[in-house]
């Protein structure tokens, strides 16, 4: 039998619970970070969609080279902006999962 027990309440319990709260803090805001950079990720893609029924054919920056760079751009745009607390959506998660929330 295993000496881990998993805890239905919602709680943690064996190994989780041996794991100091800051380790535990730390990976909820990157989990939380990685969820904001993913949600603004898919944003300016389809913010980007919208744009492409003005792009011509003759448009030089209408390329498959071009949009994979824009990937590339967007992505590491994205990861910053949610590493240096973006829009707030990482922020807002970490407090509503710590139970730090005000109750009004």
């Amino acid at each position: 039998m295993s000496q881990f027990k998993v805890d239905h309440g919602g709680g943690v319990s064996g190994h989780d619970a041996l794991m100091g709260p800051q380790i535990r803090n730390h990976d909820m805001q990157k989990a939380a970070e990685q969820f904001e950079a993913i949600f603004l990720r898919n944003m300016l893609k389809e913010m980007r969609k919208t744009n492409e029924i003005f792009d011509s054919k003759d448009n030089p920056f209408n390329s498959d080279s071009v949009r994979m760079m824009q990937g590339f751009y967007d992505d590491q745009l994205c990861n910053t902006l949610a590493q240096q607390h973006g829009i707030g959506i990482a922020a807002m998660i970490v407090k509503q999962l710590s139970g730090h929330h005000s109750k009004g």
